[in-house]
């Protein structure tokens, strides 16, 4: 059975561990810390908790309680390359991520505004959303520390995204890699 508590509880407590860990750091998203553990679900297939690199093998608790991302996420819808879509996963409501650890915080207000980056050399324009990101994530998740609000003013390419920076802080560790399905970001007109 679908554990609708565990995927997000761990999406949650990844996103905030590495945004915590970061802020010490000159760059807060440079570093050894991105580039550890192997997230759980990035090549189609899904790796155990015990092998991923994020979860301590050695807590005995935890390997017993937790459930193993091949059951809870059996269900999930997946897209051409058989990666997890959870923008489908959540709008069809196998999951409902809680806004905070606790459950506490309101769920934040959805915000349905479309960002275009047209500097993507001969690749089509990536086309931003900010709804599926909104839906479960607060403003705050990204702005100011990752993205500043203001128009031209964030200078990035995708050397930065694989190096974990931008848009490379969640995908590639919490949500779809960068490096595969290149099309669910450069979804704009082609140039």
């Amino acid at each position: 059975m679908l554990n609708k508590i565990a995927v997000p509880l761990i999406l949650i407590v990844i996103c905030s561990t590495a945004l915590a860990a970061g802020k010490d750091k000159e760059n807060k998203f440079d570093g050894e810390f991105w580039n550890q553990g192997t997230h759980f679900q990035l090549t189609g297939e899904a790796i155990a908790i015990g092998e991923d690199g994020i979860h301590d093998p050695t807590n005995d608790s935890a390997m017993a309680s937790l459930q193993q991302p091949e059951e809870a996420m059996a269900d999930f819808p997946r897209d051409d390359f058989g990666l997890l879509n959870w923008v489908k996963t959540l709008d069809s409501g196998l999951i409902t991520p809680r806004t905070d650890m606790f459950g506490i915080m309101d769920p934040p207000t959805p915000l349905d505004l479309n960002i275009t980056f047209t500097n993507t050399g001969a690749m089509p324009n990536v086309i931003f959303p900010h709804r599926p990101h909104t839906l479960w994530l607060d403003c705050l998740n990204c702005h100011p520390a990752i993205f500043k609000q203001k128009r031209g003013a964030n200078k990035f390419n995708m050397t930065d995204v694989f190096s974990g920076r931008f848009c490379g802080v969640c995908h590639g560790k919490v949500s779809f890699s960068p490096t595969r399905n290149c099309m669910r970001c450069h979804s704009g007109p082609a140039k």
